[in-house]
């Protein structure tokens, strides 16, 4: 089954509202979901959509308002839906997480799922991330500094599962992409942790 998903993430291109006050870095993507299927057919070129997203201090949405339709009034609103269960690092404005609207233009497209079998190692910062790739880089064994690792919430000995890595932001898709069965990640952002991920090849038992 293909997957309707959105293509591009440009943040950097968003418009942080009021302009007026102390300039906010703006928010990031780091967790997205499927948009719901569509019945009337979509360009080569992809489905322009563009939204405001209500981003919150704590990284969630609060809200979502459609700016540009995707499709028809029944489909905008299930992609509402679906973007509020998005995820990101949220703006700040001098070092401080700020609740912001931002305006995030779409291109949606039709994609195959790219499924990856994946584990991963939660870390609190980067250096600590830095030195645990560091040691696996020299052979170490994921399992064993997995295992003297913080817990991983949502995973059985940070295992996470056949994923869907097309609905990942694209630096992340990317990354994992490159990834052959057995190889771990470099340390990835999200949110404020750092994650190495290892493409498994098989379901542990």
């Amino acid at each position: 089954m293909r997957t309707l998903i959105p293509i591009m993430f440009l943040l950097a291109g968003c418009s942080a509202i009021p302009p007026s006050e102390l300039p906010v870095e703006p928010p990031e993507l780091v967790s997205s979901t499927s948009l719901p299927p569509i019945t009337s057919i979509v360009p080569g070129d992809g489905m322009k959509f563009t939204v405001m997203i209500h981003v919150m201090s704590d990284g969630t949405v609060g809200d979502v308002k459609v700016l540009r339709s995707g499709a028809e009034p029944e489909w905008d609103s299930l992609a509402l839906d679906s973007i509020m269960k998005w995820r990101f690092i949220a703006g700040r404005r001098d070092g401080t997480p700020v609740d912001i609207w931002i305006r995030q233009p779409l291109v949606i497209q039709i994609r195959n799922p790219i499924l990856r079998t994946l584990a991963q190692i939660v870390c609190a910062n980067e250096r600590e991330a830095d030195s645990l790739y560091a040691l696996l880089a020299l052979g170490a064994d994921f399992d064993s500094i997995f295992r003297q690792s913080p817990p991983s919430p949502g995973t059985r000995d940070g295992y996470i599962g056949s994923v869907d890595i097309s609905v990942y932001p694209t630096s992340l898709r990317n990354e994992l992409l490159r990834l052959r069965e057995g190889e771990v990640s470099r340390p990835v952002r999200h949110g404020s942790r750092f994650v190495i991920y290892r493409r498994l090849r098989s379901e542990p038992a």
